[in-house]
């Protein structure tokens, strides 16, 4: 008859065997030696976190916010670092088994989730008037990451209870096994491997590949963070909000600049870049430009391509640059 201790160990090492059983095996390790701590953490990685419970530090994933442009695909929108942040940590509180079905499903190992609440997306909106859509992008390797890292936590603490002396004969415990067990403080071994796992994937997390594949998470809850990030955000957006004034006034001016092109397009199809110059200087007011301009002094002509599609951004630099810097 074999040790239920080693047995543990064994499917912690055995990638083949799914996180969700392994977790059902550690539960009943745990329940059977009444080392509630370490039961409790179990039964929230199997049924999920509640919103109002703290999450480990693996439960987080970082992600970049990104808009989906009609000429270069999804491109990073620059938003002040502490904002960045505010907005891109998403905590995971979704049941392991939807952690792990979502890491299976997908087909390209390199590919990235896209999210976004539309509560987050509403709070984001009204500092950021980008006219596309916006999505956060997380590297799919984070969510693998999750399952490791509960699969080191789980490795790790059953590597203690056999130094501990408890292994477990079949499927019962003895009456020394359970003394000894109570007598140890099992969740400080917990946090110490969640804390040793993070500082031995920040690097790889870091050089994690980014491409996407079409799978909006929105409905799936798979990042569902909106009501942390909303009240987060409308306290502390104001705070940081004047440092991203410059890129929302250009954001509007680049807007403003590719209707009027386009209405002048439909009507002159074989306009020159000067008739557009010109046609765009016509129609905007002197106060349009002025604003336009402090805009531009935050950085330079060059820091309204970031809004502009391709077909637009030469005759939009010309437009500006006489702005910026007029005869």
């Amino acid at each position: 008859m074999g040790f239920l201790v080693w047995e543990l160990q064994s499917d912690a090492l055995n990638p083949a065997i799914s996180v969700l059983v392994l977790l059902r095996k550690a539960l009943v390790v745990a329940r059977k030696l009444n080392i509630q701590e370490f039961q409790h953490w179990v039964e929230k990685e199997l049924n999920g976190y509640p919103k109002k419970s703290d999450l480990p530090q693996y439960r987080f994933m970082w992600g970049d916010l990104e808009a989906l442009t009609p000429y270069h695909g999804w491109r990073q929108v620059e938003v002040p670092l502490q904002f960045h942040e505010l907005i891109c940590k998403t905590p995971v509180r979704q049941p392991i088994s939807q952690i792990e079905a979502l890491v299976e499903t997908a087909k390209d190992p390199k590919s990235s989730l896209i999210t976004m609440s539309p509560e987050l997306e509403e709070v984001l909106r009204e500092y950021y008037p980008i006219p596309y859509k916006i999505a956060i992008h997380i590297d799919r390797s984070q969510v693998k990451g999750v399952l490791e890292a509960v699969r080191d936590v789980v490795l790790t603490w059953s590597l203690k209870l056999e130094e501990d002396g408890i292994l477990g004969e079949g499927m019962t415990f003895s009456q020394e096994e359970k003394q000894i067990a109570a007598k140890n403080d099992y969740n400080s071994i917990i946090q110490l491997t969640i804390g040793q796992w993070q500082m031995q994937n920040l690097s790889s997390e870091s050089q994690a590949s980014s491409g996407t594949f079409e799978n909006d998470l929105r409905g799936a809850n798979v990042a569902n963070f909106a009501n942390q990030v909303s009240d987060n955000a409308r306290q502390q957006a104001n705070q940081h909000i004047h440092l991203s004034e410059p890129k929302k006034t250009l954001a509007e001016v680049a807007n403003e600049i590719q209707q009027l092109i386009q209405q002048l397009e439909k009507t002159n199809p074989n306009a020159t870049e000067a008739e557009k110059v010109a046609y765009v200087n016509d129609e905007t007011t002197p106060s349009f430009k002025r604003r336009a301009v402090g805009a531009l002094q935050a950085g330079s002509e060059a820091a309204i391509e970031e809004f502009l599609d391709n077909p637009y951004i030469n005759v939009g630099k010309a437009v500006v640059k006489g702005w910026f810097k007029p005869e």
